[in-house]
């Protein structure tokens, strides 16, 4: 321990960094992960080694111990509704949905563990199916959905009607409200990146003003905020249409990013990130990150990086520059490998996980390689679960300068002020800081965590403690290895 927070003669030279006197001016709405509702409708039912007690004895204690806030959660409107259920749109026939179909009943597994640990959920309706599929033997193939828009080529389009889309929507809303008494429901967003060939801007703002009169009409506008944009990193144009045009009817806005590298100094984040909120700011609201990763992409399912060890290090690296740019919180896509379709292709299934899936059903690529066992946790999941489990909803960020862009640093405090210090090093050098706080309480002892090679568990194990930190002369004494993160908690 003694190595880890004290001088070496192999340090960078010392450098004082002080707690700013003021913060960001946003305060947190916590941070979290995608947890799409498959593993029961999908995972389970390929008949490939994945079983009901593996959610119950892996996924719901991980997601404990991670201290996960938020949940971004896929929809599809075929799961309740695969054929219209009537010509009007201000009228649901719910003798004609299928709430009970095996899909449905997943998304419940998943709003009953977030309903479980408190944590809020976001429901995102991916879009219209241009060929869609029942995993309920009774329906089976269901084929175009009734909602496709015939001009959109992607594999879910925009809605022929935005009346319909809202009766669609906001019925699953207000059932698993009112009927199933779900409270950890707290937002929905209209389509999954609509930037990307899905909905041209004029369209999507007729979606979101008409999803809003309906929660209104269906008196849950005060219960459920509309979560909007949802654009991709590149298309800010999209972001900046719906701040302008949207203002009203948003509750937050949110962009997803996959542009930030190991070779990117912290002022590219950052300086993203401070586009965004400037934006969210211009229409009163917040910005949050929707969903990020590195920007070693192989298609959409699958990042070069995912197994490296220095990817826990760049995660938290960039989701520290997003906090100090004035986010709101972020979200990691995604919890876990898995198929999004019972009978997906291996090249289909989603490789962007903190944790595996079913050994065996990996096939050998390089992607696969280096990690092992049922469910085996990669390094990141280590690093991100230090966020999730220490910088909460409520708090506040206080941006640290620490003088280099490929160190990052953020003081958080939470409505216990209670703080959290969180540094991440991507330099192949130790840093070594005196960190001061002026604030009441900033200079209590604090446990320290440290994400390092030598450091990460055999097993699912949480990061404990390597030993604690109090002040020497007005200030703590951090030595940051290189390649690595380490936070500081106070007791």
């Amino acid at each position: 321990m003694a190595c880890l927070l004290s001088w070496a003669a192999s340090v960078c030279a010392q450098n004082v960094v002080e707690v700013p006197r003021q913060h960001t001016g946003v305060q947190l709405i916590g941070n979290g992960v995608e947890l799409d509702p498959h593993f029961f409708s999908q995972n389970i039912t390929r008949n490939d080694g994945a079983t009901e007690q593996d959610w119950y004895n892996v996924v719901v204690p991980r997601v404990k111990a991670m201290g996960v806030q938020r949940f971004r959660v896929m929809l599809l409107p075929h799961w309740w509704e695969p054929y219209n259920d009537n010509s009007d749109p201000y009228v649901t026939d719910w003798s004609k949905l299928t709430l009970d179909s095996p899909e449905m009943n997943s998304v419940c597994k998943v709003l009953d563990l977030a309903q479980e640990v408190g944590g809020d959920v976001t429901l995102v309706l991916w879009g219209c199916p241009l060929s869609a599929n029942s995993v309920d033997p009774k329906i089976g193939y269901i084929g175009r959905h009734f909602m496709v828009d015939p001009d959109c080529p992607t594999w879910v389009t925009l809605c022929a009607d935005e009346l319909e889309f809202a009766e669609n929507f906001i019925s699953v809303v207000s059932y698993l409200i009112k009927e199933k008494n779900y409270t950890c429901i707290r937002e929905i967003t209209p389509y999954n990146e609509p930037d990307g060939a899905v909905s041209p801007l004029d369209r999507y703002y007729k979606v979101c003003k008409a999803l809003d009169a309906r929660l209104k009409r269906e008196g849950l506008r005060e219960q459920v905020r509309l979560n909007l944009s949802d654009n991709t990193d590149c298309r800010r144009w999209y972001l900046k249409g719906c701040t302008e045009n949207l203002a009203q009817e948003a509750d937050l806005f949110n962009s997803h990013t996959y542009i930030f590298g190991y070779d990117d100094p912290n002022s590219k984040a950052l300086n993203w990130e401070r586009r965004n909120v400037k934006l969210a700011r211009n229409a009163g609201k917040k910005h949050f990150v929707g969903e990020f990763g590195s920007d070693l992409c192989r298609g959409a399912s699958r990042q070069v990086d995912i197994n490296w060890y220095e990817r826990g290090v760049l995660l938290v690296r960039n989701a520290v520059n997003f906090l100090n740019a004035g986010a709101a919180g972020f979200s990691y896509w995604g919890l876990l490998d898995q198929y999004y379709g019972a009978n997906e292709s291996y090249a289909q299934m989603q490789q962007l996980g903190l944790w595996r899936y079913k050994e065996c059903a990996y096939q050998p690529e390089d992607l696969a390689e280096g990690i092992v066992g049922d469910y085996a946790c990669r390094p990141h999941y280590y690093a991100y679960s230090l966020l999730t489990r220490f910088i909460k909803k409520y708090s506040w960020a206080y941006p640290l300068d620490l003088k280099n862009q490929f160190v990052a640093g953020t003081a958080v405090v939470d409505l216990d002020g209670k703080w959290t210090y969180v540094f991440a090093n991507a330099t192949k050098k130790a840093r070594a800081y005196d960190l001061k706080n002026s604030w009441h309480g900033g200079m209590n002892g604090c446990e320290v965590y440290l994400y390092s090679r030598e450091t990460l568990p055999s097993d699912d194990s949480m990061l404990a403690p390597v030993g604690s930190i109090e002040p020497e002369n007005g200030a703590f004494k951090v030595e940051i290895p290189a390649e690595s993160v380490i936070v500081l908690r106070q007791r």
